[in-house]
């Protein structure tokens, strides 16, 4: 007699059953890493470029302007999460003029809002690496980082007496609005 292999229909079923369980448990948590993700994502391509911004200006001995940009050619009145241009401000006025070139820019952040109530639309790092924004005593801030899931997943950049830029994790009570 032939011996036949291959499930049953019992067998088939709890499979099925114990595989629906497990995905029913997974995604839900890919979708939360895959929020994190992007806003991770976000916050350090604006960490970064920072970095290198401050870097810029101690190493050129010259002022280097961060500004929220629409279209990544000029600074805007607009929300930091549409975009960003870093360039060396040869004449410390906050715009980005013809003889002045762009060594920086950060592309949308889709899904994010990036604002700051201290650099509202743009902040200066000094020679010294030291933050400037409106006024000349303005010299710290941060910026909150929110996604859809609001305040209670919202993270902080902040920009330090110092200048140095740092992702706070703790300690703070952030709002999105």
């Amino acid at each position: 007699m032939k011996r036949q292999n291959g499930f049953t229909l019992i067998e088939l079923l709890t499979t099925l059953a114990v595989a629906t369980i497990l995905l029913s448990i997974a995604v839900p948590n890919l979708q939360e890493f895959r929020r994190n993700s992007s806003q991770t994502a976000g916050i350090n391509h604006l960490l970064s470029g920072m970095r290198i911004a401050r870097n810029t200006a101690i190493t050129t001995n010259s002022r280097v302007t961060v500004c929220a940009s629409n279209n990544g050619s000029a600074c805007e009145a607009v929300p930091w999460s549409n975009g960003w241009i870093a360039f060396v401000d040869l004449d410390a006025d906050r715009t980005l003029d013809v003889n002045e070139s762009i060594f920086r820019a950060g592309e949308r952040a889709d899904g994010l809002s990036i604002a700051s109530a201290e650099f509202a639309n743009n902040f200066v790092f000094r020679p010294n690496g030291r933050v400037m924004g409106a006024t000349v005593g303005q010299n710290s801030g941060q910026f909150t980082v929110c996604d859809d899931r609001g305040s209670e997943h919202a993270k902080a950049l902040v920009l330090d007496l110092s200048g140095r830029p740092r992702v706070a994790y703790s300690g703070m009570t952030l709002s999105c609005s």
